[in-house]
């Protein structure tokens, strides 16, 4: 942090991220004056969102899956034994 109490960003490092998330089509740059001015485009997160969403739905049915198999041994009065690799 600065002594101002904000994070040290760097400019070069500032301005490479901002032209991979250009290149990559996640903002959209325009110029002002010397200034260039980025804004963030909806649709490419969009398309994240939609591809996410097939795992989302996957990793919940499995999880919910896992929680009633784990309440049904806790309701047959199972021990429920941890991993010993973890």
């Amino acid at each position: 942090m600065t002594s101002s109490g904000r994070p040290g960003f760097h400019q070069s490092g500032v301005s490479r991220h901002l032209r991979i998330l250009h290149e990559a089509g996640f903002v959209s740059v325009r110029p002002d004056g010397q200034r260039r001015l980025y804004a963030l485009r909806p649709e490419p997160f969009r398309e994240v969102e939609a591809w996410l969403a097939e795992y989302r739905r996957l990793w919940e049915a499995r999880l919910d899956r896992f929680g009633a198999a784990v309440e049904g041994r806790r309701q047959d009065g199972a021990p429920i034994k941890e991993d010993p690799d973890r």
